[in-house]
């Protein structure tokens, strides 16, 4: 009789420590994020979509060694492999990925393929914004996926690039007189 009584008691308190966090949180002030309107946080381990990663010299890390596409569970990574020339060099090895697609319609952000690859080529950015009405477009290619290159310093002297579209900024000078 002693141990019934023992354990109507232990869960009666379990439920009411439980029903004490729920009340807690039912009072306390609602955390809104104002997206789109600010941006959105994400902690640092956060999955988005894929990066395709570049070394130092800007050419791509990637190998085309298959091992991503061998850890998805969801078999959603697609490689071809092409070999490097001397005049055409894409990535430091002697191969690289001619073709790297990742069906986003398959994918679970799993994270397999980014620790399955040995040269750290392939990892996940911040990117969420891909809901599609066209499932077509989930299927993102290697120039979808690829960070940019980084851009080549301007020599000193030279004159500064102006992107298409917008108008040089000449400086003008008043004459009072």
């Amino acid at each position: 009789m002693a141990n019934i009584v023992k354990e109507f008691v232990d869960s009666a308190a379990a439920i009411g420590k439980g029903l004490t966090i729920t009340w807690k949180n039912m009072v306390a002030p609602t955390v809104t994020e104002n997206y789109p309107a600010e941006a959105v946080h994400f902690e640092d381990r956060y999955r988005g979509t894929h990066i395709l990663r570049r070394d130092e010299n800007g050419l791509e890390k990637c190998v085309a060694c298959f091992l991503c596409a061998a850890a998805c569970p969801a078999n959603c990574i697609y490689i071809e492999a092409a070999d490097n020339t001397g005049e055409h060099r894409i990535s430091a090895s002697e191969r690289y990925a001619k073709v790297y697609n990742i069906d986003y319609n398959r994918c679970i952000f799993c994270g397999y393929c980014v620790e399955a690859c040995p040269c750290d080529a392939i990892t996940h950015g911040q990117g969420f914004e891909i809901a599609a009405y066209d499932t077509n477009t989930l299927v993102w290619r290697k120039e979808q996926l690829l960070e940019p290159a980084m851009a080549k310093p301007e020599s000193q002297g030279a004159p500064p690039r102006i992107p298409p579209g917008q108008k040089p900024d000449i400086p003008t000078t008043t004459i009072v007189g």
